[in-house]
């Protein structure tokens, strides 16, 4: 079963042509799969979230829902490591659960 809503190939240059600038992108990642899709992510795979985020262009992301539940096939590190092989690390905020952030 191929990515649905979560393909990131249907998301292109056009739809960003028509958002406004994005300051903190909230992207759902973790790769979160289970046996009813085949094993398709449910929500985006480190990879797919650092493609996003150069598309979107976004200067500060913020993924969610990468731990915590066994169908989460992606921790933090894997997300951490997609975008440092994507050169996007300077882009990535990690929050542990329980942990908070100020934003200016």
């Amino acid at each position: 079963m191929k990515e649905a809503d979560n393909d990131i190939g249907n998301l292109h240059a056009g739809v960003v042509d028509v958002v406004l600038d994005i300051d903190l992108a909230l992207l759902f990642a973790g790769a979160a799969r289970t046996s009813l899709f085949d094993g398709a992510p449910l929500t985006l795979t480190g990879t797919a979230a650092a493609e996003a985020t150069r598309i979107l262009g976004s200067p500060l992301v913020l993924p969610l829902h990468v731990q915590g539940w066994a169908h989460f096939s992606e921790g933090p590190e894997d997300v951490r490591t997609a975008f440092i092989n994507e050169g996007l690390d300077d882009r990535l905020l990690m929050i542990a659960p329980g942990q908070t952030h100020e934003f200016q």
